[in-house]
């Protein structure tokens, strides 16, 4: 009964914790109307006003999606293409070192210990089942950035494709 008791609290710690994170509750390719249920910033998009064939960026602050995790300073981009989500990605400037680096190790897969280092930058493949995730660092100029990427085989030409507009709002 003990045992039993421990495994239940356990699990309710973690998927609590989990839930908490709601940033990757919402799968790639649903709905935006689907979306707007974790994303309340999405309420504002109108597919009509964008077209067809136009992929719209929105930005919010990621820890407003995702208490308790290390991205108090990143921001979350979700890409809408067609009135489906294309693409959510965490970015973060170097000012503030590694906390996507820290989130993608805690919540998806760790990318190794040299994606860790203040001077490693480039591209790692943590993709799983359906979906592409990419964790990189890139340097411009004095600054590292850090990105991390998620979608699938269906939308990923639609984030990086030159008809992106972003929506402040």
């Amino acid at each position: 009964m003990k045992r039993i008791l421990v495994k239940s609290l356990i699990f309710l710690f973690f998927s609590s914790y989990s839930l908490a994170c709601s940033i990757l509750q919402v799968p790639i390719g649903s709905t935006v109307d689907t979306a707007k249920n974790t994303f309340d910033f999405l309420d504002i998009h109108n597919s009509e006003a964008y077209g067809k064939d136009v992929s719209v960026l929105y930005r919010n602050y990621a820890i407003d999606y995702c208490e308790g995790s290390p991205l108090e300073n990143v921001d979350l981009e979700v890409i809408i293409y067609d009135s489906r989500i294309a693409s959510i990605n965490l970015f973060s400037d170097s000012e503030f070192k590694n906390e996507v680096y820290d989130f993608t190790k805690n919540f998806i897969s760790d990318p190794g210990e040299d994606a860790k280092n203040e001077n490693w930058t480039g591209l790692k493949d943590l993709s799983i089942g359906g979906l592409n995730v990419y964790y990189s660092k890139t340097k411009l100029g004095e600054e590292i950035f850090e990105t991390l990427e998620i979608t699938n085989e269906e939308m990923i030409n639609y984030p990086a494709d030159e008809k992106l507009i972003e929506v402040i709002g």
